[in-house]
Protein backbone atom coordinates (compact mmCIF):
# COMPACT_ATOMS: atom_id res chain seq x y z
CA UNK A 1 0.00 0.00 0.00
CA UNK A 2 0.94 3.61 -0.54
CA UNK A 3 1.79 5.57 2.60
CA UNK A 4 -1.13 7.88 1.77
CA UNK A 5 -3.55 4.96 2.21
CA UNK A 6 -2.57 4.74 5.88
CA UNK A 7 -2.80 8.51 6.29
CA UNK A 8 -6.38 8.51 5.01
CA UNK A 9 -7.58 5.72 7.29
CA UNK A 10 -5.77 7.17 10.33
CA UNK A 11 -7.32 10.59 9.61
CA UNK A 12 -10.83 9.12 9.51
CA UNK A 13 -10.17 7.36 12.83
CA UNK A 14 -8.72 10.45 14.50
CA UNK A 15 -11.39 12.88 13.20
CA UNK A 16 -14.25 10.43 13.81
CA UNK A 17 -15.79 10.77 10.39
CA UNK A 18 -15.46 11.45 6.70
CA UNK A 19 -16.32 15.15 6.71
CA UNK A 20 -13.68 16.35 9.16
CA UNK A 21 -11.09 13.90 7.80
CA UNK A 22 -11.64 15.15 4.24
CA UNK A 23 -11.20 18.76 5.38
CA UNK A 24 -8.00 17.78 7.22
CA UNK A 25 -6.66 15.96 4.15
CA UNK A 26 -7.76 18.71 1.70
CA UNK A 27 -9.75 16.29 -0.46
CA UNK A 28 -13.47 16.00 -1.18
CA UNK A 29 -15.77 13.90 0.99
CA UNK A 30 -16.85 11.82 -2.00
CA UNK A 31 -13.22 11.00 -2.89
CA UNK A 32 -12.47 9.90 0.67
CA UNK A 33 -15.69 7.87 0.87
CA UNK A 34 -14.85 6.04 -2.35
CA UNK A 35 -11.29 5.42 -1.11
CA UNK A 36 -12.58 3.86 2.12
CA UNK A 37 -15.04 1.68 0.21
CA UNK A 38 -12.30 0.44 -2.13
CA UNK A 39 -9.94 -0.25 0.77
CA UNK A 40 -12.52 -2.24 2.76
CA UNK A 41 -13.53 -4.15 -0.36
CA UNK A 42 -9.90 -4.98 -1.10
CA UNK A 43 -9.27 -6.11 2.48
CA UNK A 44 -12.52 -8.07 2.62
CA UNK A 45 -13.51 -6.60 5.97
CA UNK A 46 -14.86 -3.41 7.46
CA UNK A 47 -12.51 -1.02 9.21
CA UNK A 48 -15.26 1.19 10.64
CA UNK A 49 -18.72 0.80 12.08
CA UNK A 50 -20.96 3.66 10.95
CA UNK A 51 -23.20 5.26 13.54
CA UNK A 52 -24.80 8.16 11.73
CA UNK A 53 -21.97 10.44 10.70
CA UNK A 54 -19.65 8.96 13.29
CA UNK A 55 -17.11 6.30 12.28
CA UNK A 56 -15.96 3.87 14.99
CA UNK A 57 -13.06 1.47 14.47
CA UNK A 58 -13.71 -2.23 14.28
CA UNK A 59 -11.19 -4.65 15.77
CA UNK A 60 -9.59 -4.99 12.33
CA UNK A 61 -9.67 -1.20 11.97
CA UNK A 62 -7.89 -0.71 15.29
CA UNK A 63 -5.15 -3.08 14.14
CA UNK A 64 -4.94 -1.32 10.78
CA UNK A 65 -4.59 2.12 12.39
CA UNK A 66 -2.04 0.86 14.92
CA UNK A 67 0.20 -0.58 12.21
CA UNK A 68 -0.52 2.39 9.93
CA UNK A 69 0.68 4.88 12.51
CA UNK A 70 3.88 2.87 13.03
CA UNK A 71 4.50 2.80 9.27
CA UNK A 72 3.83 6.54 8.97
CA UNK A 73 6.21 7.22 11.84
CA UNK A 74 8.96 5.11 10.24
CA UNK A 75 8.39 6.84 6.91
CA UNK A 76 8.72 10.23 8.62
CA UNK A 77 11.90 9.18 10.42
CA UNK A 78 13.38 7.80 7.19
CA UNK A 79 12.61 11.03 5.34
CA UNK A 80 14.28 13.08 8.09
CA UNK A 81 17.34 10.83 8.14
CA UNK A 82 17.71 10.98 4.36
CA UNK A 83 17.33 14.74 4.42
CA UNK A 84 20.02 15.08 7.09
CA UNK A 85 22.27 12.74 5.13
CA UNK A 86 21.71 14.76 1.96
CA UNK A 87 22.63 17.99 3.75
CA UNK A 88 25.69 16.34 5.30
CA UNK A 89 26.88 14.88 2.00
CA UNK A 90 26.57 18.26 0.30
CA UNK A 91 28.69 19.90 3.00
CA UNK A 92 31.52 17.35 3.21
CA UNK A 93 34.01 15.47 1.05
CA UNK A 94 35.63 12.30 2.35
CA UNK A 95 38.86 12.32 0.37
CA UNK A 96 41.63 9.75 0.53
CA UNK A 97 45.14 9.88 -0.95
CA UNK A 98 48.57 8.38 -0.36
CA UNK A 99 50.45 9.76 2.66
CA UNK A 100 53.19 11.03 0.38
CA UNK A 101 50.74 13.52 -1.11
CA UNK A 102 49.89 15.20 2.20
CA UNK A 103 52.27 18.13 1.61
CA UNK A 104 50.87 18.78 -1.87
CA UNK A 105 47.32 18.77 -0.56
CA UNK A 106 47.99 21.00 2.43
CA UNK A 107 50.29 23.44 0.63
CA UNK A 108 48.67 23.71 -2.79
CA UNK A 109 45.32 21.99 -3.30
CA UNK A 110 43.31 22.68 -0.14
CA UNK A 111 44.10 26.42 0.09
CA UNK A 112 42.88 26.94 -3.48
CA UNK A 113 39.83 24.79 -2.85
CA UNK A 114 38.75 26.81 0.18
CA UNK A 115 38.94 30.06 -1.74
CA UNK A 116 35.89 28.82 -3.67
CA UNK A 117 34.24 26.50 -1.14
CA UNK A 118 34.99 27.74 2.39
CA UNK A 119 31.83 26.08 3.74
CA UNK A 120 32.83 22.54 2.71
CA UNK A 121 34.46 20.22 5.25
CA UNK A 122 37.10 17.89 3.80
CA UNK A 123 37.75 14.72 5.75
CA UNK A 124 41.26 13.93 4.49
CA UNK A 125 42.81 10.52 4.97
CA UNK A 126 46.32 9.42 4.01
CA UNK A 127 46.61 5.68 3.43
CA UNK A 128 47.88 3.04 1.01
CA UNK A 129 46.05 2.70 -2.30
CA UNK A 130 44.78 -0.75 -1.35
CA UNK A 131 43.24 0.46 1.91
CA UNK A 132 41.78 3.53 0.25
CA UNK A 133 40.00 1.35 -2.30
CA UNK A 134 38.66 -0.81 0.53
CA UNK A 135 37.34 2.36 2.20
CA UNK A 136 35.67 3.40 -1.05
CA UNK A 137 33.99 0.00 -1.37
CA UNK A 138 32.80 0.22 2.25
CA UNK A 139 31.34 3.71 1.64
CA UNK A 140 33.87 5.29 3.99
CA UNK A 141 35.33 7.47 1.20
CA UNK A 142 33.75 9.62 -1.52
CA UNK A 143 36.88 10.13 -3.64
CA UNK A 144 40.28 8.45 -3.57
CA UNK A 145 43.52 9.25 -5.36
CA UNK A 146 45.34 5.96 -5.91
CA UNK A 147 48.06 4.28 -7.92
CA UNK A 148 48.47 0.75 -9.25
CA UNK A 149 45.05 -0.65 -8.35
CA UNK A 150 42.87 -3.24 -10.04
CA UNK A 151 39.95 -1.76 -11.95
CA UNK A 152 36.63 -2.92 -10.55
CA UNK A 153 33.19 -2.72 -12.16
CA UNK A 154 30.90 -0.05 -10.80
CA UNK A 155 33.68 2.53 -10.32
CA UNK A 156 34.91 5.39 -12.48
CA UNK A 157 38.68 5.81 -12.94
CA UNK A 158 39.89 9.23 -14.08
CA UNK A 159 43.62 9.67 -14.95
CA UNK A 160 45.26 12.32 -12.76
CA UNK A 161 48.87 12.19 -13.90
CA UNK A 162 51.84 9.83 -13.89
CA UNK A 163 54.05 8.47 -11.15
CA UNK A 164 57.47 6.96 -11.85
CA UNK A 165 60.19 5.25 -9.89
CA UNK A 166 62.74 7.81 -8.67
CA UNK A 167 65.70 8.11 -6.34
CA UNK A 168 65.05 10.83 -3.76
CA UNK A 169 68.02 12.58 -2.20
CA UNK A 170 68.35 15.58 0.13
CA UNK A 171 69.47 18.90 -1.26
CA UNK A 172 73.26 19.02 -1.19
CA UNK A 173 73.63 15.26 -1.74
CA UNK A 174 76.88 14.23 -3.49
CA UNK A 175 74.75 12.26 -5.94
CA UNK A 176 73.46 15.53 -7.41
CA UNK A 177 77.00 16.39 -8.53
CA UNK A 178 77.17 13.13 -10.46
CA UNK A 179 73.80 13.62 -12.16
CA UNK A 180 73.32 14.90 -15.70
CA UNK A 181 70.38 15.87 -17.89
CA UNK A 182 68.83 13.42 -20.34
CA UNK A 183 66.03 14.46 -22.68
CA UNK A 184 64.44 11.02 -22.31
CA UNK A 185 64.12 11.32 -18.54
CA UNK A 186 61.98 13.58 -16.38
CA UNK A 187 64.73 14.11 -13.79
CA UNK A 188 68.54 14.36 -13.80
CA UNK A 189 70.12 10.95 -14.34
CA UNK A 190 72.68 9.00 -12.34
CA UNK A 191 74.32 5.64 -12.98
CA UNK A 192 72.76 2.81 -10.91
CA UNK A 193 76.14 1.76 -9.49
CA UNK A 194 76.35 5.06 -7.60
CA UNK A 195 73.80 3.61 -5.18
CA UNK A 196 76.17 0.90 -4.00
CA UNK A 197 77.19 1.49 -0.39
CA UNK A 198 75.14 4.66 0.15
CA UNK A 199 72.78 4.99 3.12
CA UNK A 200 69.22 4.25 2.06
CA UNK A 201 65.82 4.53 3.69
CA UNK A 202 63.22 2.08 2.47
CA UNK A 203 59.59 1.03 2.69
CA UNK A 204 58.43 -2.48 3.66
CA UNK A 205 57.89 -5.00 0.87
CA UNK A 206 54.17 -4.95 1.70
CA UNK A 207 54.06 -1.64 -0.22
CA UNK A 208 54.30 -1.16 -3.98
CA UNK A 209 57.42 1.03 -3.73
CA UNK A 210 59.05 -1.39 -1.29
CA UNK A 211 58.60 -4.28 -3.70
CA UNK A 212 59.94 -2.28 -6.65
CA UNK A 213 63.02 -1.17 -4.68
CA UNK A 214 63.80 -4.76 -3.69
CA UNK A 215 63.30 -6.07 -7.23
CA UNK A 216 65.41 -3.28 -8.75
CA UNK A 217 68.33 -3.90 -6.40
CA UNK A 218 68.23 -7.63 -7.14
CA UNK A 219 67.89 -7.19 -10.90
CA UNK A 220 70.80 -4.76 -11.25
CA UNK A 221 72.97 -6.13 -8.44
CA UNK A 222 72.75 -2.94 -6.37
CA UNK A 223 73.93 -3.06 -2.77
CA UNK A 224 73.00 0.12 -0.87
CA UNK A 225 73.26 0.24 2.92
CA UNK A 226 69.74 -0.03 4.32
CA UNK A 227 69.76 2.13 7.47
CA UNK A 228 66.06 2.69 8.15
CA UNK A 229 62.65 1.30 7.21
CA UNK A 230 59.53 3.41 7.60
CA UNK A 231 55.88 2.62 7.04
CA UNK A 232 54.79 5.25 4.51
CA UNK A 233 56.02 7.62 1.80
CA UNK A 234 55.49 10.75 3.90
CA UNK A 235 57.83 9.41 6.60
CA UNK A 236 60.23 8.29 3.88
CA UNK A 237 60.41 11.79 2.42
CA UNK A 238 60.90 13.28 5.90
CA UNK A 239 63.82 10.91 6.52
CA UNK A 240 65.42 11.84 3.18
CA UNK A 241 64.98 15.55 3.88
CA UNK A 242 66.69 15.10 7.26
CA UNK A 243 69.69 13.52 5.53
CA UNK A 244 69.26 9.98 6.84
CA UNK A 245 69.75 8.55 3.37
CA UNK A 246 68.44 8.29 -0.17
CA UNK A 247 65.25 6.43 -1.05
CA UNK A 248 63.56 4.83 -4.03
CA UNK A 249 59.80 5.06 -4.48
CA UNK A 250 57.07 5.97 -6.96
CA UNK A 251 57.16 9.76 -7.24
CA UNK A 252 54.70 12.11 -5.59
CA UNK A 253 54.75 15.93 -5.68
CA UNK A 254 57.60 17.23 -3.50
CA UNK A 255 55.92 20.44 -2.35
CA UNK A 256 58.18 22.49 -0.06
CA UNK A 257 60.29 19.54 1.04
CA UNK A 258 64.01 20.02 0.49
CA UNK A 259 64.58 16.90 -1.55
CA UNK A 260 65.41 16.26 -5.20
CA UNK A 261 64.39 13.49 -7.55
CA UNK A 262 66.82 11.57 -9.78
CA UNK A 263 66.30 8.97 -12.49
CA UNK A 264 68.45 5.86 -12.92
CA UNK A 265 70.34 5.43 -16.19
CA UNK A 266 69.95 2.10 -18.02
CA UNK A 267 67.01 1.17 -15.83
CA UNK A 268 63.74 0.51 -17.62
CA UNK A 269 61.35 3.38 -16.94
CA UNK A 270 58.78 2.30 -14.39
CA UNK A 271 55.70 4.46 -14.72
CA UNK A 272 52.20 4.19 -13.29
CA UNK A 273 49.03 6.19 -13.79
CA UNK A 274 47.59 8.00 -10.81
CA UNK A 275 43.81 7.65 -10.80
CA UNK A 276 40.95 9.47 -9.13
CA UNK A 277 38.35 6.82 -8.31
CA UNK A 278 34.74 7.10 -7.20
CA UNK A 279 31.56 5.06 -7.43
CA UNK A 280 29.99 5.33 -10.89
CA UNK A 281 26.59 5.97 -9.31
CA UNK A 282 28.03 8.78 -7.16
CA UNK A 283 26.41 12.16 -7.73
CA UNK A 284 29.49 14.37 -7.81
CA UNK A 285 28.89 17.80 -6.33
CA UNK A 286 30.37 20.94 -7.85
CA UNK A 287 32.81 21.05 -4.92
CA UNK A 288 34.03 17.51 -5.59
CA UNK A 289 34.51 18.30 -9.27
CA UNK A 290 36.48 21.41 -8.41
CA UNK A 291 38.73 19.45 -6.06
CA UNK A 292 39.41 16.95 -8.85
CA UNK A 293 40.08 19.77 -11.31
CA UNK A 294 42.67 21.32 -9.00
CA UNK A 295 44.49 17.99 -8.66
CA UNK A 296 44.36 17.44 -12.42
CA UNK A 297 45.75 20.90 -13.11
CA UNK A 298 48.45 20.46 -10.47
CA UNK A 299 49.63 17.24 -12.12
CA UNK A 300 50.14 18.91 -15.51
CA UNK A 301 48.10 16.09 -17.05
CA UNK A 302 46.48 16.85 -20.40
CA UNK A 303 42.73 16.74 -19.92
CA UNK A 304 41.09 14.09 -22.13
CA UNK A 305 37.51 14.21 -23.40
CA UNK A 306 36.17 12.04 -20.58
CA UNK A 307 37.62 14.42 -17.99
CA UNK A 308 36.24 17.47 -19.79
CA UNK A 309 32.79 15.90 -20.03
CA UNK A 310 32.80 15.01 -16.34
CA UNK A 311 34.27 18.20 -14.88
CA UNK A 312 32.75 20.75 -17.24
CA UNK A 313 29.26 19.39 -17.89
CA UNK A 314 27.74 22.68 -16.78
CA UNK A 315 30.70 24.91 -17.71
CA UNK A 316 31.03 25.74 -14.01
CA UNK A 317 34.76 26.33 -13.94
CA UNK A 318 35.53 27.41 -17.49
Amino acid sequence: MDIRDYEYIVAIAEKGGISKAADHLFITQSALTKFLQRTEQKLGMELFVRKGKQFLLTEAGQRYVEIGRAIMNMDHQLAEQLQRQSVMEKSRIRFGFSMGRTSEMVENIFPEFYKRYPEIMIYAKGETSRKLMMGLQNNEQDLVLVTNVERLPGYTYLPMGKSQLVVAVPEGSPLLEKAYEDENCSYPVIEPEYLNGIDMVTLPVSTNSGVLTKELCERYGLNPKMVLQVSDVRSLMDAVECGLGAAMFMSVPVGKKKIRYLSLKKVELMEQTVMMVFRSDKNLSAAMKYLMLLILQSSGQTMDNSAKELLFDNNEFE
